[in-house]
């Protein structure tokens, strides 16, 4: 599995342990379930809709979506300096 410039893989486990501490409300089982539907699609060839391959945690709440397109990143990027790839967000 790639990984994108700035991330650091991180185990299942120890993610759900991280996101739990700062997130004690949350229902466990529903984030694993979340993160292994992501997971799974990820290894199935799934891609964002701007064909870039997604970010697995953020697609977990968001949406199968790569992570500038869940930042919005690609759209503000193409608003300050001209459009750079595909990306169908808007700002």
């Amino acid at each position: 599995m790639s990984t994108h410039p700035g991330f650091n893989p991180i185990s299942l486990i120890d993610y759900v342990e991280l996101y739990m501490r700062s997130n004690p409300g949350t229902d466990r089982a529903e984030l694993v379930e979340q993160l292994e539907y992501a997971i799974a699609a990820f290894r199935r060839g799934v891609r964002c809709q701007c064909g870039a391959p997604f970010y697995i945690i953020g697609s977990s709440q968001a949406g199968l979506a790569c992570f500038s397109c869940i930042t919005q990143e690609a759209a503000i990027n193409s608003v300050l300096h001209g459009p750079k790839e595909p990306c169908n967000v808007s700002v």
